[in-house]
């Protein structure tokens, strides 16, 4: 799908003709999946590979239940900005916790683990808040969490159902909480159908300042990955176990439900 972008509150431009020099953006990946989610078949190293060819400074990755995948990513590029985040498995739905020291357990409720996000001087976002097509959305639990959301993502890239975005979309604006496009990318292959310009990803507070601001990049993925995707959740259900290459580094503590 064609990308397209939508600029809130404004965001530098290139260099001027009078030679002032411009704010430096970073083009940056929120909700990405390395083989430490048991869904997804990129490695470290093929994450690191899409992003230096599609031009990406920054990438927030956030595999189920799990931050090694992260810290493998930021320990392994040099020349990429690496959020550590994790999207954990609550009891009321997924949410996604970035700029964390250490690994968050799933199954408590979702404000305990925003709580626990919190503690860590992390960010709370809610990805896929209002999905239809799986069981991992907050839904009507993202009232409940208000005093503890930072941002919401209002593009998932993984989803083909943009009215869930748009829902995403009134959510946030309704409550006046920034917003963000989510990759979600689980294949190898593509990893910023969508994407963020921001002005500075390098502390919890500035990355929050900067998303307030951000240029927004929507875009999905094609019909070929949903296509993939969805042989690989239904070799999953059939056959009770993981298609070759998916998974490969997921800790055997993550739930297999996503």
């Amino acid at each position: 799908m064609e990308e397209t972008a939508t600029r809130h509150r404004g965001v530098s431009g290139p260099r001027h003709q009078d030679g002032k020099q411009a704010r430096t953006m970073h083009k940056c990946v929120i909700h990405a999946h390395t083989n430490y989610s048991f869904d997804s078949n990129v490695s470290p190293q093929d994450l690191i590979d899409a992003a230096r060819r599609e031009g990406v400074s920054c990438v927030a990755v956030t595999d189920h239940d799990e931050i090694a995948g992260a810290i493998e990513v930021r320990e392994s590029a040099d020349d990429l900005t690496v959020i550590v985040g994790e999207e954990v498995s609550t009891a009321d739905g997924h949410l996604i916790g970035l700029f964390l020291n250490e690994w968050i357990p799933p199954g408590m409720s979702a404000i305990e683990t925003a709580q626990a996000i919190r503690a860590q001087g992390g960010l709370v976002l809610a990805p896929h808040a209002f999905c239809t097509l799986a069981d991992d959305c907050l839904g009507e639990a993202m009232y409940g969490l208000l005093p503890w959301l930072d941002a919401v993502e209002i593009c998932n890239a993984q989803s083909p159902a943009p009215w869930e975005d748009r829902r995403a979309a009134t959510f946030a604006q309704q409550h006046r909480l920034p917003v963000y496009v989510g990759a979600d990318a689980h294949l190898r292959g593509r990893l910023a159908p969508c994407y963020q310009m921001l002005a500075s990803v390098d502390s919890p507070t500035r990355f929050l300042e900067s998303l307030r601001s951000a240029r927004l990049h929507f875009g999905r993925f094609g019909p070929w990955y949903f296509a993939r995707m969805a042989f690989r959740h239904f070799w999953d259900l059939f056959r009770d176990q993981r298609l070759p290459g998916f998974g490969a580094n997921a800790p055997k503590r993550i739930p297999e439900t996503a």
